[in-house]
């Protein structure tokens, strides 16, 4: 009834996707949490519905539309039949096809055309008439190997530098990634801001109950072991898994919440999409 498939980008769009992935509903209702998360662009194919978030604010499901980082869980609740394409945009890729700060759209859904105009419902229905997903996969890798060519180099280096210090430690004090940047501690609030949508520490809070949040599902007890010092005690990771993962850990451990299971197929793409990713 509920289908969520993944699909590696092209090698050389690979810093400017995270993943593909194609979600299909057949029954006549869906609800659902999905965890905390990315940029995503979503085309809806078929069906509507709600998305509500953290802070929450609620937003039609419906054609094209943006949804910016997310601070939170998130509620997915949609009407079937239902079919959504989706793209996660890295910071380099909001860069070169927004052109505007992640941090006025984090958790907000926007229609498409507001920040692409109305050329992006082409696209929409280029989709729609796509006959596999595959062919969906091909398109999307060519928009975003065409849109490449706007990536500033200084951009590309900062975004490298801020993963590499989101994938350093399971929570990375933020003074370890102003000691990585020439820039002013300012600047580098600023930037962070404006490619992830949300101030460091709170990033590194983010993406540590992520991480933790897979290794419970996973049933991966040595990373496990190794992650719980990044929190204060037991209850305090639970807390934070639950608000951002949208689960408990013992609704992951037994494979509780549909979305959960089926986002945590992404490990499978491991190598082929960005480590954030397929690790959280």
């Amino acid at each position: 009834m509920v289908s969520l498939r993944y699909f590696a980008p092209a090698e050389d769009v690979r810093d400017l996707v995270s993943v593909y992935y194609l979600f299909e509903l057949n029954s006549p209702k869906f609800v659902d949490n999905e965890r905390a998360a990315i940029a995503q662009l979503r085309f809806i194919l078929e069906g509507d519905g709600q998305l509500g978030f953290a802070n929450g604010a609620s937003f039609p499901v419906a054609d094209a539309m943006l949804v910016g980082p997310s601070t939170g869980a998130m509620r997915f609740d949609v009407n079937g039949p239902f079919r959504m394409f989706g793209v996660g945009i890295l910071p380099r890729g909001w860069a070169i096809s927004t052109k505007k700060s992640a941090a006025d759209f984090s958790d907000m859904a926007v229609p498409a055309s507001d920040v692409f105009t109305h050329e992006i419902h082409k696209n929409l229905d280029v989709l729609r008439r796509c006959e596999s997903p595959e062919g969906m996969v091909a398109w999307a890798d060519k928009i975003y190997r065409d849109l490449k060519v706007r990536l500033k180099p200084e951009t590309a280096a900062f975004a490298k530098m801020v993963d590499e210090w989101l994938s350093s430690e399971p929570s990375p004090p933020v003074s370890s990634l102003m000691e990585r940047s020439t820039q002013s501690s300012r600047q580098v609030l600023r930037m962070v801001n404006k490619l992830y949508g949300m101030p460091p520490k709170y990033l590194a809070r983010k993406y540590r109950a992520l991480r933790a949040a897979r290794a419970y599902a996973e049933h991966n007890e040595e990373e496990l072991l190794e992650l719980v010092d990044a929190f204060y005690d037991q209850s305090h990771m639970i807390r934070e898994i639950k608000f951002f993962a949208g689960v408990t850990p013992t609704q992951l451990r037994v494979g509780e919440g549909e979305t959960a299971r089926l986002i945590d197929q992404r490990a499978d793409l491991k190598g082929k999409i960005a480590p954030l990713i397929s690790d959280t």
